[in-house]
Order: C-alpha cells, then structure tokens, then sequence
C-alpha cells in the first residue's frame, strides 16, 4: 500500500513491534517522477510487504515535531540533501524503514523479529568494497577501508530515539548551522547540486563552465555525500548494535534503471 502523509493519523496507526513502526519511508521532492520512477515505486510498494509512505518537500512539514523543528536550511537544500535530512529527522524521531525511490523484489516484513533485542538499533544492507564515505572518522579512521564493518546508506531500518540516531541528528545540524549563512547565499539551483570540489586553477576553469551551462550553483557548500559522511563514521562507532541483514536483489534494483 503506498500512501502519503495527509495527517499524522495513518502514520501512527500501523504497527509497532518492539517499538519500530513497520512502515517504510521514501521521499520524492517535488514534480513528475516520470515512468522509470514510477515504475521502481510500483515494484518496491508490491513487494516490500509493509506499508510505504511517500514524503514530499511540503508533507514533510506535517511530521514536524514542534520541539524540534524543522531546520531552516532546509528550503535551500538540493533535492538530493533534502533526501538526506529528511531520513536522517524521520529515522530519528519516529523510527522505521527507509528506501530510496528505487525497485526491490525482496520483503521486509520479518525483519522486524530482530528488533526484539533492544541492543540492535539499525539493520541494513552490507557495504560494499568501494561504497564508503571517503573520510576520516574522529580517530583517524579512514572509512573505505572500514567497509566490511559497515552497512549502505540506499535502505535500512532504524530503531527511534537511540543513541546512534540522536548523534546522527544532533551532526546534521551542526553541519547545517556552520553552513547556513553560504547556502542562503547560494542556494541549490538544481535537485542533484553538490559542493564544487578541486582547488588547481583549471579544475575551477572547467567546473566554472560546468556550472554555468547547467545553471547550478558554483558556491553550493554541500557535499554530495552528505548523508553517508556523517553516518558511515557513527556507524562504525555504533557497529555494536548494527546488524547487516536486509536482503537484496538478486539484480540490483530488481534489474530497473530508476533514473528515465
């Protein structure tokens, strides 16, 4: 069943095992998905066996938690990082699954049996070789090479309210507060906009260029990989109650190319 969220009502009438919603989150920004989009909906609402609830930019609002707003940067995000604060703000405050706008031919129903050990916080999917966050953790760490201790950032399912989601909250505004007065300067101007990397002057010639035929933001300070360089670095940390279970396809994204 895909639903959207009209009111808090339908979201905390499903069932809650072990203090988990069984539900699943996806979040779509705004406009037309087009048919590749819709039809990766279509097969993860058939045949991920719980319900899913698609967040938009302006539903999203009707989650807020008026003791925790909503941050400010969040008008001026990507569509991309409002997809990253996003999870980050419903995994932390209500719990539950989460996907990407992308196929599965797998069930997550059981997997919420494991949340019966209140020690497990988080369940994904396995990391894989190359798929980390290309940073330094606080002690020195650096995080591709702690892959096999690691879990994805496409899908997963999070316990609300633990330590490892307060974290992973409490850093996301952080880095947002340092940031805020650059993104209102230079706001997104395209849903995939991320930071311009590179420092030689040619590198800055060339994406100078880039930016401006694809009417981007030259200044944007947001990393693409927003999500994953604060997750990966408190996933390894919380590695403790991290299980690496979630299923996958046997092609990935069922074999559908999700972008038209």
């Amino acid at each position: 069943m895909l639903d959207s969220v009209t009111d808090l009502e339908r979201v905390q009438s499903v069932d809650a095992p072990f203090g988990v919603p069984r539900l699943m989150w996806c979040f779509w920004s705004e406009g037309d998905m087009g048919a590749v989009r819709s039809l990766s909906l279509s097969y993860l609402v058939k045949n991920v066996g719980v319900p899913v609830f698609l967040v938009t930019r302006k539903s999203f609002f009707r989650l807020e938690k008026p003791e925790f707003p909503i941050h400010p940067a969040f008008r001026w995000l990507s569509a991309v990082h409002q997809s990253d604060y996003v999870r980050t703000y419903l995994w932390h405050h209500y719990g539950g699954a989460w996907h990407d706008v992308k196929a599965t031919e797998v069930s997550y129903f059981p997997l919420w049996d494991h949340f019966e050990d209140e020690l497990v916080y988080f369940l994904g999917r396995p990391e894989v070789r190359g798929g980390a966050a290309t940073l330094y953790d606080d002690s020195g760490r650096w995080m591709p090479d702690c892959w096999h201790d690691l879990v994805s950032v496409i899908a997963w399912i999070g316990r609300p309210n633990t330590p490892f989601s307060r974290e992973m909250m409490e850093r996301m505004h952080l880095f947002l507060d340092q940031n805020l007065d650059t993104l209102k300067a230079n706001p997104a101007r395209h849903p995939r906009e991320k930071k311009a990397e590179g420092s030689n002057a040619i590198l800055r010639a060339i994406k100078k260029a880039y930016f401006s035929v694809s009417k981007r933001s030259p200044g944007y300070p947001i990393p693409w990989t927003l999500f994953g360089n604060i997750f990966h670095p408190l996933n390894f940390k919380y590695k403790e109650h991290v299980r690496a279970l979630l299923p996958s396809d046997r092609q990935k994204n069922a074999g559908i190319y999700h972008r038209n």
